[in-house]
């Protein structure tokens, strides 16, 4: 039997009895805990980044159908507050990213257009006086829309940040370099680092949305594959090999996944190369750990999920091993049995999964340690099942530990 098999026979022994070696405290503002972020009924990111220097991070949540669209939480005293970023409606794609623009020391905001825009634009963070809107700068306003996914890192070495995305309508995935004054500049000057065809595409893993496009591309990570030293691009069942100066080299890992979420990092202890984690963001399909075996990544199937529009790599339960975060949407109020799963790593490759929640929408939740204890939370939103709302869980460690 292969590695595969047994993985997955373990895996689903377990799904429905497997206890949770971590308690959570679940906090909501549909329970009074925090603010609700405005009116509207689709949100579509959310971001966090210790945007307020106090060791706390705090998250950006966005909306595309009404005011507020951009809204900041942050928690102060024994309370979270919520801020307005952006007043005006804007129509504002997945992603986000956090990152210091204009080089004063305070982390700015980066968003992106949806299918009706073809715009991405940078807020000034004006600390200390954050709860004033933020100021509203552009970094691309020309081109093709739709901007699905967004990561920020210094790819070309050279002590700055650039922003990596996707532009779904161009068919293609850019790089953006910030300029020297970005306070003043125009748009940023945009590299592609490559450019997909939609006139066929590979069959594709698990069931896709009607609404999805032909051969479309989505999910962004940035890690170093090959262990030169410099980072590579995940993305679309691909990694970019980093060339040096913006240039780099398509690397296939699962063409079937194209239409994916992504994330990486080493889930098996001594390999000589990080895994890479693919699932279907929109749709039903498997949550596979990718492999790199002698030049060939060898896919290990986790788990089946629905809308899993969640997925992010981090040691839960402080053991040494990386555990993968996975929790599925209920778009349009479906998926009722929707399930945030947690699946505890052993460091060689196998996993134990776990029920954080069920019935909930979770779309582009994150992990972060929010109260600074050492231990990973989870901070989510709907996309539009119970929008709008937030919901956080802290992780209150092992159970025979929690306090």
């Amino acid at each position: 039997m292969t590695r595969t098999c047994v993985m997955t026979l373990l895996i689903t022994a377990v799904l429905c009895s497997a206890q949770q070696p971590v308690s959570w405290k679940h906090l909501s503002s549909a329970t009074g805990d925090l603010p609700v972020p405005n009116h509207g009924t689709e949100q579509t990111s959310l971001t966090v980044a210790d945007f307020g220097h106090d060791g706390h991070p705090g998250f950006v949540v966005t909306e595309r159908t009404a005011p507020d669209s951009v809204v900041l939480y942050r928690h102060i005293g024994s309370s979270w507050t919520r801020s307005v970023i952006e007043p005006e409606p804007l129509h504002i794609e997945a992603g986000g990213v956090a990152m210091d623009v204009d080089g004063d020391g305070n982390l700015d905001y980066i968003a992106a257009g949806d299918f009706k825009s073809n715009e991405i634009w940078w807020w000034r963070n004006p600390y200390p006086h954050m709860d004033q809107p933020w100021q509203r700068h552009t970094i691309k306003h020309s081109g093709a829309a739709k901007h699905h996914d967004q990561v920020a890192a210094d790819l070309d070495q050279c002590g700055k940040p650039e922003v990596v995305f996707w532009n779904q309508d161009a068919h293609s995935l850019f790089i953006a370099k910030m300029p020297p004054d970005p306070l003043h500049a125009d748009a940023w000057p945009l590299t592609e680092v490559y450019r997909y065809s939609t006139d066929s595409q590979p069959e594709q893993l698990g069931k896709s949305p009607d609404w999805k496009g032909i051969n479309e591309h989505e999910g962004l990570a940035v890690i170093d594959v090959d262990g030169d030293g410099k980072l590579d691009i995940v993305a679309g069942g691909r990694w970019f090999r980093n060339l040096g100066g913006l240039k780099f080299e398509e690397n296939l890992i699962d063409p079937r996944y194209s239409f994916s979420r992504a994330a990486a990092g080493k889930l098996i202890h001594g390999s000589a190369r990080p895994q890479v984690v693919f699932v279907v963001g929109d749709g039903e399909g498997p949550l596979n750990m990718y492999e790199w075996v002698k030049g060939t990544w060898i896919a290990h199937k986790i788990a089946d999920i629905h809308f899993g529009h969640n997925l992010q790599i981090a040691d839960f339960d402080g053991d040494g091993n990386l555990d993968i975060f996975c929790a599925e949407q209920r778009l349009d109020g479906a998926n009722p049995q929707s399930k945030a799963y947690i699946f505890y790593g052993d460091g060689k490759g196998n996993f134990t999964p776990s029920v954080v929640a069920e019935g909930l929408d979770f779309h582009e939740a994150k992990v972060v340690d929010l109260n600074g204890d050492g231990r990973p939370d989870i901070v989510s939103k709907p996309y539009n099942y119970g929008s709008p709302r937030v919901d956080i869980f802290i992780n209150q460690g092992s159970k025979g530990t929690a306090q």
